[in-house]
C-alpha cells in the first residue's frame, strides 16, 4: 500500500495556472462547440419559415409572446447573462441596433437559453447594464423545454445544454411584420465578416421599413 508521504504533491504555487488553464480550455471548448453547431445549423427557405407561436415572461416580469409582436420588425437571439463568450458581443450589437433605430418601430427580443438562473430580475438588471428600452427591447425567460424547442425549431437556431454551459448559436434572426423570419446574420465570423454581416441587418431593417 502506497504511503501518503510517497505519493506526488503539487506545488502550491502551480494551483493558480491549473485553474486558469482549466477554465481557459472550458472557454475554448464551449466556443469550439458553439461554433461547430452554428455552422451546422440546416440552411432553409427563409420565405416559408414563419416563427410559431410563444409566450414567456420579460424583464418586467410581464407575459409577452409572439401576439404582442403581431405586424412588427423584430431582431431575435438567444443568449445567457452568465456567457463568457459571444453573449456579451451580442447583447452589445443589439444595444447599437435599438439606438440606431431609436425613433423607428423596430422591436428586439433576447431568450435566455438558461431560465433556471436568468429570473426576470436577473434579466431586468442585465436590461438595465445596456440601457435596454422597456417597452421595444424583451429579455424572455421561461420553460427551458419550450425556449429549446422554439430556438431549435421554431428558429432552427443551435441551443443546448452541454455539462456547466450552454451553447447556442451566434446568429441574430430578423423577423417581418408577417411573422416570417427575413434572414439570420452571424456575429461570429472573423471580424471583416461580422462588420459587413451586422451592416446587412441594419441595412434589411431599413428596407423593410420602407416597404
Amino acid at each position: 500500500m502506497q504511503n501518503q508521504t510517497d505519493r506526488p504533491k503539487i506545488d502550491k504555487s502551480t494551483l493558480p495556472w491549473l485553474v486558469l488553464g482549466a477554465i481557459i480550455i472550458g472557454i475554448a471548448g464551449f466556443t469550439l462547440w458553439s461554433t461547430f453547431n452554428t455552422n451546422s445549423e440546416p440552411i432553409h427557405n427563409h420565405e416559408s419559415l414563419s416563427v410559431p407561436d410563444f409566450t414567456f415572461t420579460n424583464q418586467q416580469a410581464q407575459s409577452f409572446g409572439l401576439t404582442n409582436l403581431e405586424g412588427k420588425i423584430w431582431v431575435a437571439n438567444f443568449i445567457f447573462t452568465n456567457c463568457p463568450t459571444i453573449c456579451p458581443k451580442m447583447t452589445q450589437k443589439m444595444a447599437e441596433l435599438q439606438s440606431e433605430f431609436e425613433n423607428e418601430p423596430v422591436y428586439f427580443v433576447s431568450f435566455t437559453v438558461d431560465p433556471d438562473r436568468d429570473t426576470t430580475e436577473v434579466l431586468s438588471e442585465y436590461a438595465k447594464r445596456y440601457a435596454a428600452d422597456e417597452k421595444r427591447w424583451h429579455f424572455l425567460t421561461g420553460d427551458k423545454q419550450q425556449i429549446y424547442q422554439l430556438a431549435n425549431e421554431g428558429f432552427r437556431l443551435a441551443a443546448s445544454p452541454h455539462g456547466n454551459g450552454f451553447p447556442h448559436s451566434s446568429k441574430f434572426a430578423l423577423v417581418r411584420p408577417d411573422g416570417k423570419v427575413h434572414d439570420y446574420y452571424d456575429s461570429q465570423y472573423s471580424l471583416i465578416q461580422s462588420k459587413a454581416t451586422l451592416k446587412k441587418l441594419s441595412s434589411d431593417i431599413r428596407t423593410l421599413l420602407n416597404q
